[in-house]
Formats: structure tokens, C-alpha cells, sequence
């Protein structure tokens, strides 16, 4: 029994001094080991990256199809009720044109026909014989002129005629000279207006002057006549009457405005000239409307040939020889260059695509193949694609030192936009960037194993790098985040 208890105290002795030594190792674990491993694991817990020189190039990636650059519906420029044969069709399919080329013909049999008909109608109004005969109405009514101003003379006096004409001249000179003088001040042409006013007031004066020696003393002795009363003579005056001079002076008015025009005529048609704008009289209208009918017989001849309005391709053709055809679309023209595509982005490269930006584009057709352009138009509003909303722009493409192969309208390609490029500048990642308020920001660069904050002034970014114009230097290394600390 002894034996035994004294083994069982040794036992409980050695078990006390291990649950001693395990608490005293916890403890000096706990208090001494884990906070200075924290210290070192919280020093690890700071990501960086060093400011280094490189390239930043930002991407709009979109989809395009070739397209004509433009695109023409060519037809017969004739009457809508109109059909005419179509006699002959000089292009096809692929085939190139050029600007103002014929393309096509219709029957022009009777076009032909009325273009003869007004072209004699027209030589009739001005051959040399109707050129004399206009020549001998013009004498004619200069003779008539001549006959009706005796007339007026006798019924009104030469003295009264002489005084009319005096009034007349001396008005038109009172105009000129009062247009003068308000056109150009000055003492000549005051004292020019002041003697036209004088000679205007004195051609008034003796106008009234000869009709009243023309009441008193020139219808007496002119139109003074009488009759016998049984033995007795009576004398009486039948003076012209007002409708009589009326009548005469309307009748010399007359044959002035046909000598007038005449005159114009005859001196348009013996120079081969333009007729003026100002020229009437009925021979004017008739020598006009048949020149207008050769013109228009003309341009109704020449509208059976099939004009090309722009230089390109037929990319189209509705029609065949004997075929009657009207103002329907008869072929397409298609301008294919330079190289232009539809293309269609995500919204959200709404500010990387402006007009002017330049592009990157690789068909499909040849997937080796970069070319070059540009992007020319941007519509102003999102549109619907396959039912997505994308922004729809146009791409020139500039093929002088690519060259062209020539592909097929709807060729499909990928479309990179350049939005913004940077070369050679100084980049962090973008976890480096701190915003310290909207468009300002900042980085942590280490210095002396301390991180300290700087302003920078940032250009471009893309998801992973940002460019950096001005407040710290290539080489600077900058925090970028840290790391969750182990427990």
C-alpha cells in the first residue's frame, strides 16, 4: 500500500509541472511572440507598384458592314403617265461609270419628230423673208407716224405741237436734274437743277400761251366756216373736238410703241441675239414661245438617254432591252469610294466615339489586314440595333497606303474607335488613384517606407492603367491597396 500511494503523488507531481510549463509557454506566446509577428504581418499588408513609362491607348470596339458611300436611284426623267420602249441598255451589274455617261436609251422616234416640227415653226418667225416683211411693217408704220403727227399738227396747231414737245423735253430734263442733284450735292448741279426749273416753268407758260393764241386767232381762221340765212352770211366755228384729238394722239401713241418693238426685233434677229427681257409686241411672244417649244422639244429628246448623275458602280438594274418603261427606278449607282461603313457601339462608349476620331478596322474577309480612317458622322440620339441601344456612326476608311481589295458591299468588320492615346507616359494602375473629390485626385507614394499622399493631375484611364500628367515621377513607387491580415 505505501509503495503504491507514493507512485501515485510522483505521478500527480510531473502532471502539475506540465500543465505549469504548457501556461507559461501560452503566456509567453500570447504576450511576446504573436504581437510582435502581428507588427510584421501588418507591415506586409501594404501593395505596391512603381510609376513606370509606357503607352495608353483607349478603345470604343464596335461592329460595322461596308456600305456605299453614296447611293443613287437613277430613272427617266419623263412624265409619270409616260411609257416608252426601252431600245438600248449599255451597262450591267459591277460595271463602272462615270459621271454624265449615257447608260441607257428609250425610242426617241417621236420626240424626234416634234423636235423637227418646232424647229420649223421657229425658222418660219425668223428666216430672211420674215425678216424683210418685218422690215416692211416697220417702214409702213413709220409712214402711219408720220400721216397721224400731220393730223394732231392740224388739229392743234404747229404752234401748240411745237409748245407740247417743249414740255415734254424740259420734264424729262427736270427729273435728271433733280435725280442728279440729290445723288451728288453741289453748286454745279444746284445751278443745272435751278435752269431746268426755269426752262420747265417757262415751257408751262407757253403752252397755256399757244393755246390761247390757238382759241383766239388759229381755230378762226383754220375751222371757221358759215352758211347763208336768205341774203344774210353767217360764220361759225366747228372746232376739232376733244375725242377727235384724243382719238389722233392714241393712234401716233400707238404706232410709236409698235416702232419701238419692231426696232428691238429686227435688230436681235439680224444680229442672231437674245430677244431682252423688256421687248413686247405680239411678233416678240410668238418668236419666244417657239423658241421655248425648241428648247422644250429639246430637253423631251434628250431625256431618253439614261444620264449617270455620279461617278460609280451599278449596283443594281430593274429593266431589260424592249422592256417599256416609265419614271420607275431603272438601275442604282453606288459610289464606293472612299470605303464606308455603318458601325454600331455599346452605349457606353458614348464619349470615345466623336467625329474626326480615328479608327482601326479589320474585316473578316481578311482578318490580317489593319486599316485605317476615321469616323465622320455620329448620330445625335441612341438607336435601336437588334433590339439593343447602340450608337450609330459612319467610318471613312483611308486606303492610300493600305490599298483597297475591293470587298463586297455588306462585308462585315470589326470597328476600333481611338478615343484617347497617350505614348510614352508615366502610368500607375488604377487601384493607385485616390478621388479626393470629382475629377481631383491622389496617390500614396512610399518614401522611406512611409506612404505620403500627392496630388496628381490624371489624363487617360483604361480598366487597368491611368495616365499621370504632373505630381510624381517615373521610378516613385505608389500603394495600390492592401491585403486582408492572417489571425
Amino acid at each position: 500500500m505505501k509503495t503504491k500511494e507514493k507512485s501515485t503523488r510522483k505521478y500527480w507531481i510531473i502532471a502539475a509541472a506540465a500543465v505549469f510549463v504548457a501556461v507559461g509557454a501560452f503566456v509567453a506566446y500570447k504576450w511576446w511572440y504573436l504581437p510582435s509577428q502581428v507588427v510584421e504581418s501588418e507591415e506586409a499588408t501594404v501593395q505596391t507598384s512603381t510609376a513606370r513609362r509606357g503607352d495608353i491607348t483607349l478603345y470604343a470596339a464596335g461592329a460595322g458592314t461596308l456600305i456605299p458611300s453614296a447611293e443613287v436611284n437613277v430613272s427617266f426623267d419623263i412624265s409619270d403617265a409616260v411609257q416608252e420602249e426601252l431600245v438600248e441598255l449599255l451597262v450591267g451589274v459591277g460595271d463602272k461609270v462615270e459621271t454624265g455617261e449615257i447608260l441607257a436609251r428609250l425610242d426617241d422616234s417621236d420626240r424626234q419628230e416634234n423636235l423637227t416640227d418646232a424647229q420649223r415653226d421657229l425658222r418660219e418667225l425668223t428666216s430672211a423673208s420674215a425678216i424683210a416683211s418685218i422690215d416692211k411693217e416697220l417702214a409702213n408704220t413709220k409712214i402711219d407716224l408720220e400721216d397721224e403727227i400731220t393730223n394732231l399738227v392740224g388739229l392743234i396747231s404747229p404752234a401748240v405741237y411745237k409748245a407740247e414737245n417743249y414740255v415734254d423735253d424740259y420734264t424729262i430734263a427736270l427729273a435728271e436734274a433733280q435725280a442728279t442733284a440729290e445723288e451728288s450735292p453741289s453748286d454745279e448741279n444746284d445751278l443745272l437743277l435751278k435752269t431746268a426749273e426755269q426752262n420747265h416753268k417757262w415751257a408751262i407758260s407757253n403752252l397755256a400761251v399757244q393755246w390761247a393764241y390757238y382759241e383766239d386767232v388759229y381755230l378762226p381762221e383754220e375751222y371757221e366756216s358759215f352758211y347763208w340765212d336768205g341774203d344774210e352770211k353767217v360764220y361759225f366755228t366747228e372746232a376739232p373736238t376733244e375725242a377727235e384729238i384724243a382719238s389722233v394722239r392714241a393712234e401716233i401713241s400707238l404706232a410709236e410703241a409698235s416702232i419701238a418693238e419692231l426696232e428691238v426685233l429686227l435688230s436681235a434677229l439680224k444680229n442672231n441675239e437674245n430677244l431682252p427681257e423688256e421687248a413686247t409686241g405680239s411678233k416678240v411672244s410668238a418668236i419666244r414661245q417657239a423658241r421655248q417649244a425648241v428648247e422644250d422639244a429639246l430637253e423631251d429628246l434628250e431625256a431618253t438617254n439614261l444620264i449617270a448623275p455620279i461617278s460609280g458602280t451599278i449596283t443594281e438594274l430593274n429593266a431589260d432591252v424592249s422592256e417599256m418603261v416609265g419614271n420607275e427606278v431603272i438601275m442604282v449607282i453606288s459610289d464606293l469610294t472612299p470605303p464606308t461603313l455603318d458601325a454600331y457601339f455599346d452605349e457606353s462608349d458614348w464619349k470615345n466615339i466623336q467625329e474626326g476620331f480615328p479608327v482601326d478596322v479589320i474585316f473578316d474577309a481578311l482578318p490580317d489586314a489593319i486599316f485605317k480612317g476615321q469616323v465622320v458622322h455620329v448620330d445625335p440620339g441612341l438607336v435601336s440595333q437588334n433590339n439593343t441601344t447602340v450608337v450609330y456612326s459612319v467610318v471613312e476608311l483611308d486606303t492610300s497606303q493600305t490599298g483597297w481589295n475591293g470587298l463586297p458591299i455588306g462585308s462585315a468588320a470589326g470597328v476600333d474607335v481611338i478615343g484617347g492615346k497617350a505614348e510614352n507616359a508615366i502610368l500607375v494602375p488604377v487601384e493607385a488613384l485616390r478621388e479626393i473629390s470629382e475629377g481631383e485626385y491622389a496617390v500614396f507614394v512610399m518614401e522611406d517606407g512611409v506612404p505620403r499622399m500627392k496630388l496628381v493631375e490624371v489624363g487617360l484611364q483604361d480598366l487597368i492603367y491611368a495616365e499621370i500628367i504632373s505630381g510624381i515621377k517615373q521610378g516613385d513607387v505608389v500603394t495600390t491597396g492592401q491585403v486582408e491580415t492572417a489571425q
